[in-house]
């Protein structure tokens, strides 16, 4: 069954309860007239209404919502560029795989060194890893970062958690090859931008020399579930599996083709090093280790931040950061 057919099971089952209800307390209490039309609306709404709402209105709703939402107000007003960290840089605009417009920049740094393609999180924008990029720029990597769809200055589209967003890494990796000669590149994404450079990954020709991957979720079914049980108390089914298969259904994709270690196993001989706060309640540890456990090749790397929390590695130690990436991408 799906989940529709799910959840109008279960609206069955409680207006079946209503009514059952509303039988008993008839008998018991055996209000007349006006005073008993009132308790009975009130009954009504409130054992079947918000059953209602909650398992069936607001997944929906909120799943649309998602995939209309921006970058974040606090994001939106940064102006800063390259420049405010002393690096030069161009305005770059490029196609992603499936047509739409993205925009960033590029730093240019040593021809010796590849390009990082530099991905940020849900609800961000390229200012989330604008910092670290410059730092890695006066280390003498070039840097591309950009803005995903309906993110930042990016054209406007549905917000897919980063199976369509995969797609923009891609279309970055291409504009790299096609305009600028450049076929070698490193993926570096957060959250949501670390998921799209995974499932980027394995489609790039050449394949990229590396992955550095901040906090990556599981799976698509996997982190609706635990946010939903984070920030709502409530149980998997069905709220998350109508979120679900409402946001799939918007952006044309199945649950399954979201699924990072399905992702990971098929990169075989590509380097991957993984960032994870310890405190992360968002993406927990066990979740990060899973994902680390399922990469087959053996140049990889997992580093743990004390304190930290969702995203927040860089944040937290800045000068570890950036030293474990520059160490890993000169080891491999």
């Amino acid at each position: 069954m799906s989940p529709i057919e799910w959840t109008l099971l279960i609206s069955a089952a409680c207006v079946l309860l209503a009514y059952g209800l509303w039988r008993m307390t008839r008998v018991l209490l055996r209000l007349p007239g006006v005073a008993w039309r009132i308790f009975k609306g009130a009954l009504i709404s409130l054992v079947v209404g918000v059953p209602l709402f909650i398992f069936l209105v607001s997944p929906l709703l909120i799943s649309f919502l998602v995939t209309r939402a921006t970058t974040r107000p606090s994001d939106g007003v940064l102006t800063d560029t390259p420049t405010s960290y002393g690096v030069d840089f161009i305005d770059v605009e490029f196609p992603s795989r499936d047509g739409l417009t993205v925009r960033g920049w590029l730093t240019e740094g040593a021809a010796s060194k590849p390009t990082i393609i530099a991905c940020h999180g849900l609800f961000r924008s390229r200012q989330e890893v604008l910092e670290r990029s410059c730092r890695l720029s006066k280390e003498g990597f070039s840097v591309l970062l950009f803005d995903f769809r309906r993110h930042g200055q990016s054209d406007e589209a549905s917000i897919s958690l980063g199976f369509l967003e995969s797609l923009d890494v891609l279309g970055a990796h291409d504009f790299l090859k096609r305009i600028q000669g450049r076929q070698d590149v490193v993926l570096m994404g957060v959250s949501m931008g670390a998921v799209a450079a995974l499932h980027a990954a394995g489609d790039l020709q050449p394949p990229p020399r590396a992955v550095v991957a901040d906090s990556p979720f599981l799976s698509l079914q996997d982190t609706v579930a635990h946010h939903t049980n984070l920030f709502f108390g409530l149980p998997s089914f069905p709220f998350a599996d109508l979120f679900v298969w409402n946001l799939t259904r918007i952006n044309g994709y199945e649950a399954g083709d979201l699924d990072t270690l399905q992702a990971v196993r098929g990169l075989e001989n590509i380097p991957i090093l993984m960032f994870q706060g310890e405190d992360d309640r968002r993406i927990p540890l066990s979740t990060t280790q899973s994902i680390f456990q399922a990469i087959p090749s053996g140049k990889k790397n997992l580093v743990v931040f004390p304190g930290a929390g969702h995203g927040a590695a860089y944040r937290t130690d800045p000068q570890r950061y950036l030293a474990e990436v520059v160490e890993f991408l000169g080891k491999y």
